[in-house]
């Protein structure tokens, strides 16, 4: 997330985060972590910080938190909302659930699917399995399933870059940002 918010910040942006991985011990001061050193780099204008973040800690919904991060956002006249949420592993349904109410709730637009490129088919497994578990857990006529995708460690991959391709060829989705 700090390597896509670098590129948004970089392209003149105002990017806020939202920590909505309210269920991983230290995610939150991660991402603060993160904030102050891209802030750093990039002194603020007018008194608005190149990045922001939003966080209620630990134990929350994390639907409602992106609600009032965008809507925080919306009334400081932020570009961007980058909604952090916990690590899903896609067979995991209470987990899956929560997601697929995050996104019925806060609409967002665009979905990224974030995938290590280093596991090689094991990704595009990962893949499918997750956006099948979107359509099977929302409550949507035409469930929202992901937009693109990210691919970390890309520069580890060696002979399996063919793998990247079946992800962006399976679901139909371009690969947005590749990571090394």
């Amino acid at each position: 997330m700090a390597k896509i918010c670098f590129w948004l910040i970089e392209n003149d942006l105002k990017v806020l985060v939202a920590a909505c991985d309210t269920f991983r011990a230290g995610a939150v001061e991660q991402l603060r972590t993160h904030a102050r050193h891209l802030n750093a780099l990039h002194p603020a204008k007018n008194g608005v910080p190149a990045v922001q973040l939003y966080e209620k800690g630990y134990g929350k919904d994390a639907a409602g938190v992106a609600a009032e991060a965008i809507s925080f956002a919306k009334d400081s006249k932020l570009d961007v909302v980058l909604v952090d949420t916990a690590g899903r592993m896609q067979d995991n349904e209470p987990l899956m659930r929560a997601l697929s109410k995050l996104m019925r709730v806060n609409d967002p637009d665009l979905v990224l699917f974030v995938g290590e490129a280093l596991v090689g088919n094991e990704a595009v497994d990962q893949l499918v399995k997750f956006n099948r578990a979107l359509a099977d857990f929302s409550d949507q006529a035409n469930p929202r399933l992901i937009d693109g995708i990210v691919l970390t460690k890309f520069d580890t991959i060696d002979d399996k870059v063919g793998a990247a391709v079946s992800m962006a060829y399976i679901t139909g989705q371009p690969i947005v940002f590749v990571g090394t």
